[in-house]
């Protein structure tokens, strides 16, 4: 079906503004507690180790799906707004058959992981507060590709979870 190019603007897509806002501050923060706090003293801990491992995760899962999204014909540098683009299709296959978000996914893991790491509690807080306004968005988007969609998304989303295979 030929599409034509849609965007929704920042008055809808408002959860990005405090997301965007709340993860420079959380990365601020967590450097500056490394830093200036904790005197650059890194000791490997369960923290640290959890920290790695989320980053991985959160660094494959945006690869992964930033490589399957180009491969569909996305333009990966507006990928920050929430759009329909021109002979828009809806994306199933690769990781997106199993999980239906997951570049936030990743987005999540990659922002608490980094905190972790840097053993900051102030900064893995504030990147948990800035990650709750990505479930605010996922609601926008998901509203805006049902409207787009219709019955193809809800079949979609019947069949896949929004982040972990089989739970949620």
């Amino acid at each position: 079906m030929n599409r034509e190019p849609k965007e929704i603007g920042w008055r809808r897509d408002w959860p990005v503004i405090p997301y965007i806002f709340g993860v420079i501050i959380g990365f601020v923060v967590s450097v500056y507690d490394f830093w200036k706090i904790q005197h650059l003293n890194f000791q490997l801990s369960t923290f640290i180790i959890i920290g790695i491992i989320l980053l991985v995760i959160g660094g494959s899962l945006r690869i992964i799906s930033r490589v399957t999204l180009t491969k569909a014909g996305f333009n990966m540098v507006n990928s920050y707004k929430l759009q329909i683009v021109k002979n828009h299709q809806l994306i199933t296959g690769g990781i997106y058959s199993h999980i239906r978000h997951p570049l936030y996914l990743g987005e999540m893991s990659r922002n608490i992981g980094f905190a972790l790491i840097l053993s900051s509690f102030y900064g893995t807080i504030l990147m948990i507060i800035a990650d709750i306004f990505l479930l605010f968005r996922i609601e926008i988007e998901e509203k805006m590709l049902i409207d787009e969609f219709g019955h193809e998304y809800e079949k979609y989303k019947s069949k896949t979870k929004k982040f972990l295979p089989y739970v949620y």
